[in-house]
């Protein structure tokens, strides 16, 4: 796995820091999102508003997805429901060409 960790320490005695630690604790126990995310986004947001460029680009990203992605495992169930009727070519194709839609976004 390809990632970069850093480890960041909060002072709770510091009002700011701790309103941040609640707001990313409350991240995950309320809205399911990502903390990760969040802070990438957010980092990334302060760069730009500094006029600094980052080291990486879009296809950078895209790449970090794939590699992640590559390990995953997805289980298909055990038995999977039958067609009620054979898709016809037009269906065929309108699907392919949903599955490759949601692919673009990885390159």
């Amino acid at each position: 796995m390809n990632t970069y960790r850093l480890n960041v320490r909060f002072v709770l005695n510091n009002t700011e820091e701790a309103d941040a630690v609640a707001f990313l604790q409350s991240l995950s126990e309320t809205d399911r999102k990502s903390r990760n995310k969040f802070i990438v986004n957010a980092l990334l947001e302060q760069i730009r508003r500094q006029g600094r460029t980052c080291d990486f680009s879009l296809e950078d990203i895209r790449q970090v997805f794939r590699e992640e992605l590559q390990g995953l495992s997805v289980a298909a169930p055990a038995v999977l429901p039958a067609e009620k009727e054979p898709k016809s070519e037009e269906q065929k194709a309108a699907n392919d060409a949903a599955v490759l839609s949601a692919l673009d976004m990885f390159g």
